[in-house]
């Protein structure tokens, strides 16, 4: 009845690996996208492990056993510590913190002998998996002694997904309304996750008592992680909220939500009647050169003959800010300036119109100088 089993886990495992492609090509350059994408790596192996397990093609690769131990002993880890990051900037790994660590680099030296068997020892430990299920835990995992390292790891697994959830929630109250209604979609992507994980290794415990008493593996089990995995990638992709916020959410800064006329950069008090401070910003703002990507500090100072290094004190001098917010700040003008015609395109058109070389890059520089996520700000104002 469950011959399909094998094939829904490879199913999940490919459609996962494409999801991590996906996060680096779109989301390389963010450090803390490599946190989720260890996460998203865990369940795929693991769903991969267990299609070539079930299907027993793992006769044909036989380097897979035994290192889902190790791999189940990261995950929840490293988990943790994505929500952590992603919840908050400030939070930074250091100290007693690395202790996290103790017990997935303890689980690896454990196991590690047994990755090293010849291929006529995993054969034979293959054999008698097949001819009694419940073997891997009847007999020792490298240095570790039978029936310790699956419970324990799966233990571990619910503990730091419980406390995960639980991260998230006292953050939440902690931080205020203010902070979960413009965080609302990263906070429920987070929540998703987490709870996910968590469920995942509730049903891993339920396999592994099943296994114990019964000595079968429980397909529904199986086909329900599947699921979840599938729904989850899914739930990402689909969310363009979601995917402004991969750098982090964003801490509430007590400020209101600036006017789009005020992010246009404005000359300071003190030159608004110097004439060569005027002529610069009217034919800054009326070229329109900086809609290219391609104009930065070298092109604008060759449009106006002046020195790079003096260009850049004088837009300081002029305007109160470096010359990266100013160029930028005069492209999420100009984006915000097009928004009564955003349906007539897709988005990415009037971001690449507006001099942004990639989505990622826009909504970094957005969230930086407006506070808060497009999506978000736009929402705002329409209100």
């Amino acid at each position: 009845m469950f011959d399909y089993i094998p094939y829904l886990s490879f199913l999940t495992s490919g459609i996962g690996l494409f999801f991590i492609c996906y996060l680096v090509l779109r989301f390389g350059q963010m450090s803390k996208i490599y946190g989720l994408i260890f996460v998203i790596f865990a369940v795929v192996f693991l769903e991969f492990y267990i299609y070539a397990l079930t299907s027993k093609h793992i006769y044909k690769m036989l380097f897979l056993l035994r290192t889902p131990n190790i791999i189940r002993a990261f995950l929840p880890i490293t988990l943790f510590l994505y929500v952590r990051s992603m919840l908050s900037s400030a939070n930074k790994l250091n100290g007693w913190q690395y202790l996290h660590f103790v017990f997935p680099v303890g689980t690896m030296i454990g196991v590690m002998p047994d990755l090293f068997l010849s291929v006529a020892e995993k054969v034979n430990i293959l054999n008698h998996y097949y001819a009694q299920n419940k073997y891997f835990i009847s007999t020792p995992s490298g240095w570790i002694p039978a029936g310790f390292v699956q419970p324990i790891s799966i233990l571990v697994g619910i503990g730091y997904g419980v406390a995960t959830l639980l991260l998230i929630y006292l953050t939440k109250k902690k931080e205020g309304a203010e902070y979960r209604y413009v965080n609302k979609q990263s906070l429920l992507w987070l929540n998703m996750l987490s709870g996910a994980v968590t469920v995942y290794f509730l049903l891993q415990l339920y396999q592994y008592v099943n296994l114990f008493i019964h000595n079968s593996f429980d397909p529904p089990s199986q086909m329900i992680k599947c699921v979840i995995g599938i729904l989850l990638f899914t739930y990402f992709i689909t969310t363009p909220n979601v995917q402004e916020n991969m750098d982090g959410c964003i801490m509430p800064k007590g400020r209101t939500i600036p006017l789009i006329k005020d992010l246009l950069p404005a000359l300071i008090a003190e030159f608004n009647n110097v004439a060569n401070a005027i002529s610069f910003d009217q034919q800054v703002k009326e070229s329109s050169d900086f809609l290219a990507s391609s104009y930065d500090l070298s092109a604008m100072a060759a449009r106006f003959e002046i020195p790079p290094t003096k260009l850049s004190k004088m837009v300081k001098s002029y305007y109160g800010i470096p010359f990266a917010e100013f160029i930028n700040r005069l492209r999420i003008h100009h984006f915000l300036s097009l928004r009564a015609d955003f349906d007539q395109y897709t988005l990415e058109t009037y971001i690449y119109q507006s001099g942004f070389a990639n989505r990622s890059t826009f909504y970094a520089a957005f969230k930086k100088y407006v506070g808060v996520n497009p999506s978000f700000y736009l929402k705002e104002i329409n209100a």
